[in-house]
């Protein structure tokens, strides 16, 4: 599994812990309110990660395409 592939399962991580946390506490949950302002910040920051993932991949893929060997030389081009 190479780096890009690793990211994306980390991100769907984050998005299955949110829908399980959803699930666990929903508005009809007993606690709710008890636990809505914590809820609700763990929720932003699960999704704020996600966010933050999405533009490691986008700086590893485009590096990925960057650093591609050049065909004739064998070598790496450094921008």
């Amino acid at each position: 599994m190479d780096d890009t592939q690793q990211l994306i399962a980390i991100q769907e991580e984050l998005k299955q812990i949110g829908a399980r946390l959803r699930k666990i506490f929903p508005q009809t949950h007993p606690q709710f309110d008890s636990v809505f302002e914590d809820l609700g910040a763990a929720g932003y920051y699960i999704r704020e990660a996600g966010y933050r993932l999405e533009s490691v991949l986008l700086t590893v893929q485009g590096d990925s395409a960057a650093s591609s060997p050049d065909p004739e030389t064998g070598e790496n081009e450094i921008e």
